[in-house]
């Protein structure tokens, strides 16, 4: 949201700016198939991916078309990372993508090799700082780009840890969080030229594929699972609280205040949790 106006995508095939006040539609826009994936709006523009090998620049007060990057192989799912006036993504088509945040022109792409689309970059939020871009796929690796070369800085698959999507980046950008399939919480040295953790927590959740992204705010990091529930972890390290609001995936969380956080879970709810 931005200047007052909401814009949410639908699996109608459209994309809709809402007035945040008064529920009233601004716009929308009809594109040619269903869409999965959330905007991220900067410099009153929306940025959006598509499930019809699209990706759009749309301005935010009319809705009208800025610019479209065709060829995206597969769907865009998650939301695009805006960094140093360029667009990230991944899609179900095994490829990464950066693009001229201006323009929509592709500035690099990358794939892991691997023809298996299930190891697709798609469903992982990437973060960046100091000049790199971070990614955690279903391969089990977490690589690092040159944010505006591409370049593989590094990429490793580590057996101890294996992490697989959800990721997020702390405040003072010095780790990159990431979850793993055991359910540990880690942070990874955003500065040091492999893949160093020196940050670690056991939340208990056991068995974890839950791609939704990892949210700090403050000294809390809210971390999702794949069973409905949210924890809260100071930067200490300590658990502050767990809390189960369903049986679902999160898919999920916004900070609203220091004490207060809203979380949605696949099941359609939204729930509103005060501490």
């Amino acid at each position: 949201m931005q200047n007052n106006l909401a814009v949410v995508a639908s699996t109608d095939n459209n994309i809709y700016c809402v007035n945040a006040k008064t529920g009233k539609l601004v716009w929308k826009y009809e594109t040619q198939k269903p869409i999965v994936a959330n905007p991220v709006i900067k410099n009153n523009t929306v940025f959006i991916g598509a499930a019809d090998g699209h990706f759009r620049a749309l301005d935010l007060k009319s809705g009208k078309l800025i610019w479209d990057y065709v060829g995206i192989k597969g769907f865009v799912v998650t939301t695009p990372l805006f960094y140093e006036n360029k667009i990230y993504f991944g899609s179900w088509g095994t490829e990464f993508y950066c693009l001229d945040a201006a323009s929509g022109k592709l500035v690099w792409k990358w794939n892991n090799g691997s023809p298996n689309k299930m190891y697709s970059p798609a469903a992982c939020f990437p973060v960046a700082t100091k000049g790199k871009v971070f990614i955690v796929a279903p391969d089990r690796y977490m690589t690092v780009f040159d944010a505006n070369t591409g370049k593989v800085i590094w990429r490793k698959r580590d057996p101890k840890y294996r992490v697989r999507e959800s990721m997020g980046l702390s405040k003072d950008s010095s780790l990159v969080y990431a979850k793993t399939m055991e359910g540990e919480l880690i942070g990874v040295s955003t500065s040091l030229p492999d893949m160093q953790i020196t940050w670690k927590v056991d939340p208990g959740l056991n068995y974890e594929i839950a791609p939704t992204a990892i949210v700090q705010h403050k000294n809390i990091i809210y971390v999702p699972s794949n069973s409905g529930v949210v924890v809260a972890v100071k930067r200490d390290g300590s658990i502050l609280w767990k809390h189960k609001i369903s049986n679902c995936l999160i898919t999920n969380i916004k900070p609203v205040s220091d004490h207060k956080v809203i979380a949605t879970t696949m099941d359609g709810k939204v729930t509103c949790l005060k501490f």
